[in-house]
């Protein structure tokens, strides 16, 4: 029965003297139960195992939480342990940034030190540990609990936008610590974003929308696939598979290799005529947008972030695999646009990115 199930496995977590087999076995009884039990009973039993994420053993409140998002990853619902868990992620993030913050300001730089250098940064952290004891044990709880927030900010669009202000402590141990930068990724991922994407050498083009997309590698793959072709008889850009792997469909990988079409353009760089620079004109790197880089770095036109698409500088190649694996991402297409709709959106562009 999956109320013995949880208590049972709660009672384990909660004893000192039970070892890490006695845990295992404990879970594994309850994942039993929940796959047996109705919704409802599930949705419970989570929102039970939530209300101890914050005993003192962070190593087993980080375990009840994982647990409960191996369900979460399997299809129930995020929102019955959001609040707990992006309460505790929060307290930790906010006491390893002030950690953070004071290691950057005991580190006196030499010639021979850097205070950005990952190494002297573990010397300060290790230095001022025993006075700050209270950051220093979240520094290291943060680890217990980071996939489970990423399994949660996956699943829901509507957890990941109320935590977004968790970004800025994230950023504060970034450097520093994985777990900073692997939240603030995905905090920083957009949902329903309005986008416009224009090829102005073939005068094609949609407005649209994107959500759930990590990076620009996953924008990249989507816009191949999204982007209409003028062409009669024209073929795919991109292999399905590699889409479904940038849609968050199937594996996180496929095993190819992805060639780009495309260079993508901030929208600042057209030129008063309407056409972007030469593919060999790498002095307008600046005004690229790189596969490295996020769609929330892309600058805004009207309310769109607005990304130009010419002809590729040389053959750009990279693995077809995505962030996060279990992030579903989509690019919309709201409208495509006709040549004369481009070239009004061209226009506009060029007489806005023109100095006066």
């Amino acid at each position: 029965m999956l109320v013995d199930a949880t208590e049972a496995l709660i009672s384990v977590a909660r004893n000192k003297a039970a070892t890490d087999e006695d845990l295992r076995l404990a879970a594994q009884s309850f994942f039993n139960a929940a796959g047996n039990a109705p919704p409802d009973d599930v949705d419970a039993a989570l929102q039970s195992l939530s209300q101890h994420f914050d005993i003192n053993d962070d190593s087993r409140a980080g375990f009840l939480a994982l647990t409960c998002a191996t369900m979460i990853e399997r299809g129930w619902d995020p929102h019955v342990i959001a609040e707990p868990l992006v309460d505790r992620v929060s307290t930790l993030l906010k006491s390893a940034a002030e950690l953070a913050t004071a290691c950057a300001d005991s580190i006196v730089e030499t010639d021979d030190d850097h205070g950005g250098s990952v190494e002297v940064f573990e010397k300060a952290r290790k230095a001022l540990a025993p006075e700050m004891e209270q950051q220093a044990a979240a520094w290291n709880a943060l680890s217990h609990f980071w996939l489970p927030a990423i399994a949660v900010f996956s699943a829901s669009a509507e957890t990941r936008s109320s935590a977004r202000h968790l970004r800025s402590d994230a950023a504060k141990i970034s450097p520093y610590h994985e777990v900073g930068h692997w939240l603030q990724t995905i905090l920083g991922v957009l949902d329903n974003e309005p986008i416009v994407a224009i090829e102005p050498q073939g005068k094609i083009g949609i407005l649209g929308r994107i959500s759930g997309i990590a990076n620009n590698f996953q924008l990249n793959v989507l816009l191949m696939d999204s982007i209409p072709s003028r062409r009669f008889f024209a073929r795919r850009r991109v292999p399905k598979k590699v889409v479904d792997v940038a849609l968050g469909v199937g594996p996180q990988r496929s095993g190819g290799t992805v060639v780009g079409c495309w260079n993508l353009y901030a929208w600042k760089a057209i030129r008063s005529d309407g056409t972007l620079p030469a593919a060999n004109d790498y002095g307008s790197k600046n005004s690229w947008i790189w596969n490295e880089g996020s769609p929330a770095d892309i600058p805004v036109l009207d309310g769109r972030r607005a990304i130009l698409l010419g002809p590729p500088s040389y053959r750009r190649t990279w693995q077809s695999q995505r962030l996060f694996s279990s992030l579903p991402a989509r690019l919309a297409v709201d409208k495509v646009l006709s040549k004369d709709e481009a070239d009004d959106w061209l226009r506009k562009m060029a007489a806005k990115s023109t100095p006066d």
